[in-house]
């Protein structure tokens, strides 16, 4: 399994430049940050197109030894345009990270589909890949919708960023992932989560502030890192809104030991199971 990077919304209250200092201190070699809203309208998360504050993570990136993995943005809308991506290209190759995350928020698959690819052919230019994240309550709801439209939209810096309680909640399971094409998948997400959803809580509220750590939910986590490619980049994507109260630094590293108590008993089980 390749190595592990913090996602951001581990600490979706946290302001960008913090969330760097997090992962360092959780012991985290690499980062993931979200650097616009999720609306045009959004004033969340102002880092593309404000220099001052590019600095300010580049800084803290050198300064704490972190690598930049990939960068959210907004939800791809109808309304959303190429000229409203470009600052966010711009930051996103400037910070150094190589992906840009996105979330197909439109209806009509093939309208996105053709927008998607000529957002490829953008970042192209700046040597960025683009990690299409299928979500229930988007409209690339499952693997098998995510899977079409990356080959429809033929570029090869377009994939698949799967997410272990997206995969749950949309139907999927890790035997689905074995029968793709592994080259499809740029990262993967891991969390735990109860195995059915709570009572009165909607699929958007858990998958914001309702996960678990690996091995205190129901998902079937073993059979999952089974299921992808075996250097894959994993991020750990853990909010959790029981622990807001805590400090930046204390919820980045109780996510990393979490994470690694996992994955140490992971490779212990899959050792067993090689055993003659």
């Amino acid at each position: 399994m390749g190595h592990l990077t913090l996602g951001w919304l581990t600490l979706f209250d946290v302001p960008p430049a913090d969330v760097v200092t997090a992962a360092a201190e959780g012991g985290f070699d690499s980062v993931g940050l979200r650097i616009t809203g999720r609306r045009l309208s959004d004033s969340d998360y102002p880092v593309a197109g404000h220099p001052s504050e590019i600095r300010e993570i580049r800084r803290r990136l050198t300064d704490e030894g972190v690598r930049l993995s990939n960068t959210s943005i907004y939800h791809l809308y109808p309304e959303i345009t190429l000229d409203h991506l470009q600052p966010a290209i711009e930051a996103t190759a400037e910070l150094g990270a190589e992906i840009i995350v996105v979330t197909c928020m439109d209806p009509d698959e093939a309208r996105w589909t053709a927008f998607i690819a000529a957002c490829c052919e953008r970042t192209e230019e700046f040597g960025l890949k683009l990690a299409l994240e299928f979500v229930p309550y988007s409209h690339a709801r499952n693997l098998a919708q995510g899977c079409r439209i990356v080959r429809n939209a033929q570029q090869p810096n377009f994939g698949l960023l799967v997410d272990s309680l997206h995969l749950a909640r949309s139907g999927g399971a890790p035997r689905d992932l074995a029968n793709i094409d592994p080259g499809l998948i740029v990262f993967a997400q891991l969390c735990d989560a109860a195995r059915e959803i709570p009572p009165g809580m909607d699929l958007a509220t858990e998958a914001r502030t309702g996960r678990l750590y690996p091995g205190d939910g129901g998902l079937p986590l073993h059979a999952f890192l089974d299921a992808l490619p075996a250097d894959i980049e994993i991020e750990v994507e853990m909010p959790r809104g029981d622990q807001v109260a805590l400090s930046p630094n204390e919820r980045a590293l109780r996510a990393g030991e979490a994470t690694r108590r996992f994955l140490a008993d992971y490779h212990l089980n899959r050792v067993a199971k090689q055993s003659p």
